[in-house]
């Protein structure tokens, strides 16, 4: 198998079905995720790009989709969500080893727990839940905004411009929807 990359953002609800999907959609393919600000993005960089009409078709698609995929959902109380805080605890989790524990606790406190990770306090909350005081500690540390800044550029030279997005042998697949595109790529010699 080849490697796959899965670029993200915790204020993303389709990067949130990817990730609770992603291990019974790409079995057996090894997975690096790779936080990015959506807010870095040139298309979401003024807020959320889509009308009324559109938004309100989004919300109803979501809900069918996490229905089909037994996914648990909730609306969270603010929306857009401002992930931030979040993908510097990412970051962070990530530098000492412990993003495989934090990331679906993070995705699930926004989706499903209808918790305001857009909150300093609520991301640093779930992070000391699972015993990360010092990711908790550290979401404003200088080298965390430096990095996350330095990756979602890096992400946007390689093409990403919405999340979920997958990066499979340098070619892009952009959204929960291509993740069968994605394993076949991966499976690809």
């Amino acid at each position: 198998m080849q490697p796959v990359e899965m670029f993200f953002d915790y204020a993303s609800p389709w990067a949130y079905l990817a990730s609770e999907i992603r291990v019974r959609r790409l079995p057996g393919v090894p997975v690096t995720l790779r936080p990015i600000y959506l807010r870095g993005l040139e298309s979401f960089s003024q807020g959320v790009p889509y009308s009324a009409t559109k938004l309100a078709y989004i919300a109803r698609d979501l809900s069918r989709c996490t229905e089909h995929e037994g996914v648990r959902f909730t609306p969270p109380p603010v929306f857009p969500i401002n992930g931030l805080y979040a993908l510097r605890a990412a970051l962070l989790a990530e530098r000492e080893g412990s993003l495989e524990a934090l990331h679906p606790a993070l995705f699930r406190a926004a989706w499903a727990d209808a918790r305001d990770i857009s909150s300093k306090g609520v991301v640093s909350d779930v992070a000391r839940q699972l015993g990360l005081g010092s990711v908790a500690a550290g979401l404003d540390d200088p080298w965390v905004k430096a990095e996350l800044k330095a990756r979602t550029d890096a992400a946007v030279a390689l093409g990403i411009f919405g999340v979920p997005s997958f990066v499979v042998g340098g070619e892009v697949f952009w959204g929960h929807d291509r993740m069968d595109y994605v394993l076949r790529a991966a499976s690809q010699a």
